[in-house]
């Protein structure tokens, strides 16, 4: 039969174990937060230099067609 103090020293550690159990979570999961918001801003901008991109392309296009010029898709160069 175990006595008083050595329960006492069993909870103490069982305690100091399951609050550097929750405190090495919620680091991890804070650090997967940041890195998902780093992620997330990494694409959104991406989607808006690609949406920028296109008007370019389009406004280009566009321009050159209204000039009664002809648009060579391969090169991207607008041909009398």
């Amino acid at each position: 039969m175990l006595g008083l103090g050595t329960w006492i020293k069993l909870g103490a550690a069982l305690a100091v174990i399951a609050g550097l159990a929750w405190s090495h979570t919620a680091a991890y999961r804070a650090g997967r937060a940041v890195e998902q918001a780093a992620f997330s801003e990494q694409i959104r901008k991406e989607n808006e230099n690609a949406g920028n991109a296109a008007e370019d392309w389009r406004a280009r296009y566009r321009l050159c067609i209204e000039r009664g010029k002809l648009f060579d898709f391969e090169t991207g160069t607008c041909n009398d």
